[in-house]
């Protein structure tokens, strides 16, 4: 890695990591029968204007939710030079909750196929998962930038 790293590639490799990490609790409820709708459900009706059919369509629209996460890295590492790195931890977890509840409010207003009905336990889950998400985004871009030696500031 080279000694600085920009902070739109710091942000955009912290936020697909948080995504991953997001998806395999979604994942693990879905499987385990808690819920029937996955977070890549929202990707799939983005991109496909329906909920995933087929193998390929399920892949291709988890990658597309994973990729969305990198932007909301993005997002957050330039936020943080409005604000300052302190309380890193508790600034990811509401940044997190926060993107959470507003995709949650535009596809509600916006009346988005599939998704403007969400039923308690993914309601749950889907806090859970973007308060892992927010965690996950803010420790791994706070490794990042110490690693490059480069203050979020």
């Amino acid at each position: 890695m080279k000694d600085r790293v920009d902070r739109v590639t710091a942000g955009f490799l912290s936020g697909i990591l948080a995504a991953i990490a997001m998806n395999l609790i979604d994942w693990t409820g879905y499987l385990l029968g808690f819920y029937n709708e996955q977070l890549l459900d929202w990707a799939s009706v983005i991109l496909h204007g329906a909920l995933p059919t087929s193998t390929f369509q399920i892949i291709w629209s988890q990658l597309g939710q994973i990729f969305f996460g990198g932007i909301l890295g993005i997002i957050f590492a330039y936020v943080l030079l409005k604000l300052n790195s302190e309380n890193i931890f508790l600034k990811g977890w509401l940044f997190g909750i926060i993107s959470w509840f507003s995709i949650y409010a535009i596809s509600i207003l916006f009346r988005l196929p599939y998704m403007n009905i969400h039923h308690l336990n993914t309601t749950i889950s889907h806090f859970l998962s973007a308060s892992v998400f927010g965690i996950i985004l803010a420790k791994t871009l706070t490794y990042l930038n110490k690693l490059a030696n480069n203050k979020l500031r």
